[in-house]
């Protein structure tokens, strides 16, 4: 009975990992739209002629959403909206495209192979879960028990969605396992990647910087830099640029938000003062994720808090109810309700009330009218005769290019940069939510491709060939220096007589950071080709030419490599199986037919 009861609490868990497993073929009713998404029964996006619902992209949006919001107990901020749109598009294209090769390769699984894999090859969250374990090791016998008639009927909701949990997973093992084939892992691979982690070297160099060379002492000609750039026109091109007006709606707290949020603290601190319940009252009007505990931090150090916090929550006696208390967070009010002291170290536990200052939702829904009446009349009557009617005055950007989303006056703001270049100058935006408010936008002009003008990158011309010729001086250098050391020279006292860096940094292996140098392959590379005691020629590497001198490297440890080896065996084919997959992926979507119409349901 009690295996029942624990299996029936369990089910929330496979219901979670389900809900992410099942991209391709599960649909969630999430209610209201928060999305910026227009609610149209229309298709979004079609993958090789199937087509993705609005409504479907719309609930996978807000499920991920109400997702965010649980982890973090906030909205998703404005900057990462964008972002987040992207990641379910490519998710979902990603599922349609391997729903359709595992139709293509007849990979679903039958009615046999689902009822033998959920018997024998049960999925990892059930090997995982103590309700079929015994002495903490799965029990298969536990395991059959369950699958019996009457217990299976008893928590036909749990095997439901384990059942279609592995009816979802077996054709993509399948596929999987066909794209694996033929990949394996040799064992010189196994004892190269052993090496990479664990053999360790220990040197000593000294290097010679391009910066030793001052390039004010380097002379340039008319007919360097002209060869520089007739050689490197490519390198000059100019994309497509536009330029926009634009009227931002601020959505920030006024001084009467700030205000009104300053009186309802005053109101709570003496609420609870005064003997209310403090842990209900920060469930009922705590900003922060601690409100669902009522309000409670634990214990913690001083140092773990904002300064302005920590001093109020030491300062107050245990019992105390303090504030408000003003952080870069909001207004605190404080309530101690312990002290102690552990390894000499003060620790303070509290409860808090946090009320962020934040514009009301009037403030909000003007910005957003505002905004939106803008946008509407300059459709109507043109943007100049809008600007009038309405009182306000736009900026202007400077020129700017598609790809990174930078708009110059408005930061990344992805969705405009879009709308920028998928339309018309002259166009004219709907409104669209900004990190500084509620955005109106107008296209003006664009500056057509272009190769830069010779004069234009005359600056950037004499830095580079400046750059190189200093490389080149520094090699010379370093050359004149190796040769010095084959005449008997040492570090030391090359390091004196030409004021030279000599290091010694600690022993290092081949994926280390090393100070002064970084993580370098060159001279990583370098210094475990040398045998102890030899000293390489000058190498480039990404900061200066080093002379490097090998003092010691570890041997190979031959036991130590038996213990690892089939670990990293299989670390080794994980990784070459998800690179195969990977690229195997990216060709099969460059080669697919894909309609992304999301430009026509976001804002």
């Amino acid at each position: 009975m009690a295996l029942m009861e624990r299996m029936r609490g369990f089910t929330k868990v496979v219901l979670y990992v389900l809900v992410f497993a099942f991209v391709g073929t599960i649909i969630f009713d999430w209610g209201m739209n928060i999305t910026g998404l227009k609610s149209n029964p229309r298709v979004i996006g079609i993958v090789n002629g199937d087509e993705i619902d609005t409504a479907y992209f719309n609930n996978v949006l807000q499920q991920e959403l109400t997702r965010y919001s649980q982890q973090t107990g906030s909205s998703v901020p404005e900057s990462q909206q964008d972002y987040l749109i992207e990641q379910v598009w490519e998710q979902i294209v990603r599922e349609v495209i391997l729903n359709q090769e595992i139709k293509k390769r007849n990979l679903n699984p039958s009615a046999k192979e689902i009822a033998y894999n959920m018997r024998n090859n049960p999925p990892q969250f059930i090997l995982n879960d103590s309700s079929f374990a015994t002495d903490g090791q799965f029990d298969h016998a536990k395991y059959n028990l369950a699958l019996q008639r009457d217990n299976y009927n008893a928590n036909i909701q749990y095997w439901t969605q384990v059942e279609e949990y592995v009816r979802y997973m077996i054709p993509r093992q399948k596929l999987q396992d066909n794209l694996s084939a033929g990949i394996y892992v040799t064992n010189s691979e196994v004892k190269s990647e052993y090496l990479q982690r664990n053999q360790e070297a220990t040197v000593e160099y000294i290097s010679v910087a391009p910066a030793r060379f001052k390039d004010a002492d380097i002379e340039l000609t008319d007919a360097e830099l002209s060869d520089y750039y007739n050689s490197h026109k490519e390198d000059f091109q100019e994309k497509l640029k536009r330029k926009i007006e634009f009227v931002v709606y601020s959505s920030q707290a006024t001084k009467a938000d700030s205000a009104e949020v300053e009186a309802e603290v005053q109101d709570l601190l003496e609420l609870a003062q005064s003997g209310a319940d403090f842990a209900e009252l920060a469930i009922s009007n705590s900003d922060d994720n601690s409100a669902e505990q009522g309000g409670d931090l634990g214990f913690f150090k001083r140092e773990a808090m904002v300064k302005p916090f920590s001093d109020a929550a030491f300062a107050a006696k245990v019992g105390e109810i303090v504030g408000p208390v003003k952080s870069q967070f909001g207004l605190h009010i404080i309530k101690v309700v312990d002290k102690k002291q552990e390894d000499g170290v003060e620790q303070v536990r509290a409860s808090h009330i946090l009320r962020k200052y934040e514009a009301s939702s009037n403030t909000v829904e003007a910005a957003r009218d505002s905004a939106a009446f803008l946008a509407t009349i300059a459709e109507e009557d043109g943007w100049e005769s809008a600007l009038q009617e309405e009182k306000v005055q736009s900026q202007t950007s400077t020129f700017f290019t598609e790809g990174s989303g930078f708009i110059p006056g408005l930061g990344i703001e992805r969705a405009i940069s879009k709308f920028v270049f998928q339309n018309k100058v002259g166009s004219v935006s709907n409104y669209y939510t900004t990190k500084q408010g509620f955005a109106v936008v107008k296209i003006i002009d664009e500056q057509a491709p272009r190769t830069k003008k010779q004069e234009e990158v005359k600056g950037l011309i004499e830095n580079i060939l400046k750059q190189d010729r200093q490389w080149d001086l520094a090699k010379e250098y370093a050359e004149n220096l190796r040769k010095e050391i084959d005449g008997g020279a040492t570090f030391e006292s090359l390091a004196t007589s030409e004021k030279l860096e000599h290091e010694k940094p600690e022993k290092f292996n081949r994926q280390s950071y090393i100070a002064k140098v970084g993580r370098d392959p060159v001279f990583i590379g370098t210094a475990f080709r040398l045998k102890a005691g030899e000293y390489s020629k000058p190498v480039k590497a990404s900061r200066a030419y080093y002379i490097i001198k090998l003092n010691q490297v570890t041997e190979f440890a031959a036991n130590d490599f038996e213990i690892k080896k089939e670990i990293i065996r299989k670390e080794l084919l994980q990784r070459k199986q998800q690179e195969s997959f990977n690229q195997w992926y990216a060709a099969l979507k460059d080669d697919a037919e894909i309609v992304d119409n999301r430009k026509d349901f976001l804002r």
